[in-house]
């Protein structure tokens, strides 16, 4: 970028100084051109009033073009410190989802939806770093001992409860992009209303969970475990249950079903 800045600001100088070199020798002879009457010392102010004049605008012709220069330059710096800005955004929220306490943690998934909102560009990565996050501090099955979950509001952790209202609200989600939750742990959780587009929760445990009202359309539920969960008025229009373990789930009248899908007794 600093290259071809630096390839235009020549060119214009040479044009410009060609054009003033050419103005200066053929301009005033075009200005003034062969005037019947006047002596030639008559003729020759005429030609240096001429030259004068060229000269004036020419300055002032320097002078716009350095104000625009100016300010090309200077909207180049504040792009430049913009993308600074934003880099240091998103390295921040990344050394906060790393954190050991949960509210750095969760003001790290906070900061890359802002940083989604302020910059689309960043939309694909806060949303494969928040789904893999999810992934990480809650896989299943567990990797170590289990947390006490009766002390989570709606049986999540702030962080991961943070990043599902995120995910909800979409805003890191680029078009057509998928939620890639599948291998998580989210036994017993609040889920209801849940509206995650493209959702892809395969080989996950939703034993006991809540997800009345829940838009599961298009889902990806492979292998899943839904055990005694409860979906009613949940919409699965055209989700994949393919292996999914629904026993003992709690439904009614408005719960919606896949075309064809054969719905627990």
């Amino acid at each position: 970028m600093r290259v071809k800045v630096t390839v235009v600001v020549v060119l214009v100088v040479l044009a410009l100084a060609g054009g003033l070199v050419s103005c200066l020798v053929f301009g005033p002879d075009l200005l003034v051109g062969p005037v019947a009457g006047l002596t030639p010392a008559e003729q020759l102010k005429a030609r240096n009033d001429g030259r004068s004049t060229l000269l004036q605008g020419f300055a002032g012709l320097l002078a716009l073009s350095g104000v625009a220069l100016g300010a090309m330059m200077t909207l180049r710096q504040v792009r430049a410190n913009r993308e600074g800005h934003t880099i240091d955004l998103f390295t921040k929220a990344i050394d906060q989802l790393a954190s050991d306490k949960v509210s750095v943690r969760h003001g790290g998934v906070y900061a890359l939806e802002l940083l989604a909102d302020l910059d689309p560009g960043y939309q694909g990565h806060a949303h494969a770093l928040l789904t893999a996050f999810v992934r990480q501090q809650l896989p299943w099955p567990p990797l170590g001992p289990e947390p006490d979950r009766s002390r989570f509001h709606g049986g999540l952790p702030d962080d991961i409860g943070a990043v599902l209202a995120v995910l909800k609200r979409g805003s890191v989600i680029g078009e057509g992009a998928s939620s890639e939750l599948e291998r998580v742990d989210l036994r017993g959780a609040d889920l209801d209303g849940l509206d995650i587009p493209r959702v892809c929760f395969a080989y996950s445990n939703l034993d006991g969970a809540s997800l009345v009202g829940a838009k599961l359309g298009g889902a990806t539920l492979l292998d899943v475990t839904l055990r005694g969960a409860d979906l009613r008025s949940a919409d699965l229009t055209g989700a994949n249950l393919e292996g999914a373990d629904l026993s003992g789930v709690i439904t009614d009248e408005a719960t919606v079903w896949p075309h064809g899908f054969t719905p627990p007794g």
